[in-house]
């Protein structure tokens, strides 16, 4: 007894690690609204959730460029630059054998530890709404509650499973819900359309989120987005550009991967890029503020187009009449770009303004909030403003 007395004293007069999260009892619900940019959060758009900053934090997420929904959303998961997590945009081509990855929103896709399975391996109840990469096991490890993205389910749904779960006693609840993005390349970003979703989803969501906070006082909410949309105004078509170069292409909105078929035609395609008005990059030397160089995932070629222009990859007028049908609004631009920037709420934990947060810094967040362990440290860090209270 003596020597347990004389251990558990010890044990005490250690001291903490400094970089050691030192978690607090509430739980996590982080929800992302598709395509919902800062610039669109307005008292006018959704007054409701403008209330409800007021009494919190309000600042922008900073996307990982390019700025699209699967690597927005892989981003805010792991903690993790594209380079690392290996989503490097919706679509790329895979290095080993040069097949298109049309769609990149299947957990095989994620080569780091999303948030999820990094919670739960940290004995956290977690649950998980349709967000991209929540599609099966990662590395054997499975969320208590898990529902994969499927077409036509309605936002309510998704509040649903979320109100559950945190009245099942989950710790960390995550969702995708269906924000302004449909309506932004339909209509464009600051259309009717676009502002009468962005109300609705304010009717929808800020009474909902007025409950659950009654329900649960200590609850800690994230409220943000992938990306953010801007109006377009002219087209580049890349097969005219690089006539004459065969290359695949893959195209994001605002920029664009191209894989050489012959590596000795590097250089005629960024002179040819160049001589269109855009920018364009050598893989390894993409400026390295946008964390893409050091994967194989990315093209040969990274190009990126002036605001407001988007890049083509049409080939047949069927392909040609697809693209343009949704290009009223594009995204995929830097976070440079204020129209990328998405929005960024957060209730429970004080108030005030943010800066600009990048999309890496959230999972961290959120894992310092509830005492999660990481198996691999993420790219990201604990924002200061939301940890010290």
């Amino acid at each position: 007894m003596r020597r347990f007395a004389l251990l558990a004293l010890l044990l005490a007069l250690l001291p903490l690690r400094a970089d050691a999260p030192k978690p607090e009892a509430g739980p996590v619900l982080l929800i992302s609204e598709d395509g919902l940019g800062a610039d669109q959060f307005r008292p006018d758009t959704m007054p409701q959730l403008w209330a409800l900053a007021q009494g919190g934090r309000r600042g922008a997420v900073l996307p990982p460029f390019p700025a699209t929904t699967f690597n927005g959303h892989v981003t805010l998961a792991t903690g993790c630059w594209p380079e690392h997590h290996g989503v490097v945009a919706n679509g790329y081509l895979r290095p080993e054998d040069r097949q298109r990855v049309p769609a990149a929103n299947r957990v095989e896709d994620i080569l780091r530890e999303p948030l999820w399975v990094a919670a739960t391996r940290s004995g956290i109840r977690t649950a998980v709404f349709h967000w991209v990469g929540a599609s099966g096991p990662w590395e054997g490890v499975t969320p208590w509650r898990m529902q994969p993205f499927k077409l036509g389910v309605p936002d309510a749904e998704g509040l649903a499973f979320c109100e559950a779960a945190l009245a099942d006693g989950a710790r960390l609840v995550m969702a995708y819900l269906s924000g302004s993005d449909e309506e932004g390349h339909l209509k464009g970003p600051h259309s009717p359309e676009a502002v009468a979703k962005l109300r609705a989803l304010d009717a929808e969501l800020a009474p909902w989120l007025a409950r659950m906070r009654a329900a649960h006082p200590d609850l800690r909410v994230i409220l943000t987005a992938d990306h953010g949309m801007v109006p377009m105004r002219r087209r580049v078509h890349l097969p005219t550009v690089l006539d004459g170069i065969p290359v695949d292409l893959i195209t994001h909105g605002g920029s664009a991967y191209v894989y050489l078929k012959r590596p000795g035609d590097r250089a005629r395609a960024l002179a040819r890029l160049r001589k269109a008005g855009l920018k364009a990059w050598p893989r390894e030397a993409v400026p390295a503020r946008y964390h893409l160089g050091g994967s194989p995932r990315v093209g040969d070629v990274v190009v990126l187009a002036p605001l407001g222009t988007w890049l083509s990859q049409a080939r047949s007028s069927r392909e040609d009449e697809s693209e343009r049908h949704g290009r009223a609004g594009a995204h995929a631009y830097g976070p440079e770009s204020a129209p990328m920037r998405s929005w960024l709420v957060v209730l429970g934990a004080g108030q005030g303004p943010l800066a600009d947060v990048p999309a890496w810094d959230m999972a961290p967040t959120a894992a310092a909030w509830l005492g999660v362990r990481w198996a691999q440290a993420p790219d990201g860090k604990p924002v200061a403003a939301l940890i010290t209270r």
